[in-house]
């Protein structure tokens, strides 16, 4: 087993915090979907994920072009061409995820959205013809298992319905998405342009799918003139858009695709944490009912399991270039 890099443990520690960030902004994007809903209420889960969308990837796009100029939007063709995948995949992946959503629990959801780190080595295998080592297939036993007491998920709840379906297909998405940051042929890609490019191409298909899907004029014009819906969207585009997507679409090529997958596995052990004691903050701050989450025993071993197996995937580590598919 050969040492790995000072550059290799930094990127695990930023993409650790990457993950960390995105998990508390699930309690947040949740509170900020309760507060969107009691602007519109007669809107569809389509138009109210669209709507909430759409605006963060275009700060996302304003604040480029602020720190690094209008040229952070000239992209090279191999960057549009990861801009277009990383886009396409990440709005096909919302969009299944928005629908399942509604067809099943909360709890199946979760487990099924964050299948992409099951899929990640599968989609790694597929590339270089070459089958994973048993480390890799210990750790995605481990995870899985993990996710599913996180969850608090019974075998009754495993029926492959269309919601179920749904959410398979979207992690799917995103799972090639994440994918797509490793693959060599985009190893010199400079990731604000293509973080750039692929904000602005999310933004176009949300607009798209919020105008198809919007009911009345209303729809538009209650959050949009809102200043509390705006402080909503600023807060969650700095936790879960702009920050910590452009650092992963930086740190993540010193890591294997694999390692990082079973890194982003710990966001719902961090949605756990920060679940304990910041819906009660949320709630006095804005007057969104929004109450606290338990933990429980089935819960703690979850997490105890998710961590573990990120554990086994260091433990047992090989070094790989400084861009590799698995």
């Amino acid at each position: 087993m050969k040492a790995l890099t000072g550059k290799h443990w930094l990127a695990l520690g930023i993409l650790t915090a990457c993950t960390a960030s995105q998990g508390m902004s699930f309690i947040i994007s949740k509170a900020a979907l309760f507060f969107q809903a009691s602007l519109v209420p007669d809107e569809s889960s389509w138009f109210l994920g669209a709507i909430n969308l759409a605006p963060r990837f275009l700060i996302g796009v304003l604040a480029l072009i602020t720190i690094y100029g209008p040229s952070v939007l000239r992209l090279t063709r191999s960057e549009w061409k990861q801009a277009v995948i990383m886009g396409l995949c990440s709005f096909g992946g919302c969009m299944f995820q928005i629908d399942g959503l509604q067809r099943t629990s909360g709890s199946v959801a979760a487990f099924f959205t964050l299948f992409y780190v099951v899929l990640i080595p599968i989609w790694a295998a597929l590339l270089t013809r070459r089958w994973p080592r048993w480390p890799v297939w210990l750790a995605v036993g481990l995870i899985t298992l993990g996710l599913g007491l996180l969850a608090e998920l019974s075998l009754d709840d495993l029926r492959l319905g269309r919601g179920e379906t749904e959410l398979l297909i979207g992690a799917g998405f995103f799972s090639f998405m994440l994918f797509a940051i490793n693959l060599p042929g985009f190893a010199g890609n400079r990731s604000s342009r293509t973080g750039a490019g692929m904000f602005l191409i999310e933004v176009v298909l949300f607009v798209i799918l919020a105008m198809a899907t919007r009911s009345s004029e209303i729809g538009f014009s209650a959050p949009l003139t809102s200043p509390q819906w705006w402080g909503w969207v600023l807060v969650i585009t700095a936790s879960a858009t702009i920050g910590p997507f452009l650092l992963i679409l930086h740190w993540q090529r010193f890591v294997s695709v694999t390692e990082a997958g079973m890194l982003y596995g710990l966001t719902p052990v961090f949605t756990l944490l920060t679940g304990l004691f910041l819906p009660a903050i949320l709630m006095r701050l804005t007057g969104v009912f929004y109450e606290n989450e338990i933990i429980t025993a089935t819960a703690l071993t979850g997490g105890f399991l998710v961590i573990t197996a990120n554990v086994v995937m260091q433990l047992f580590h090989i070094s790989t270039p400084k861009v590799s598919p698995i």
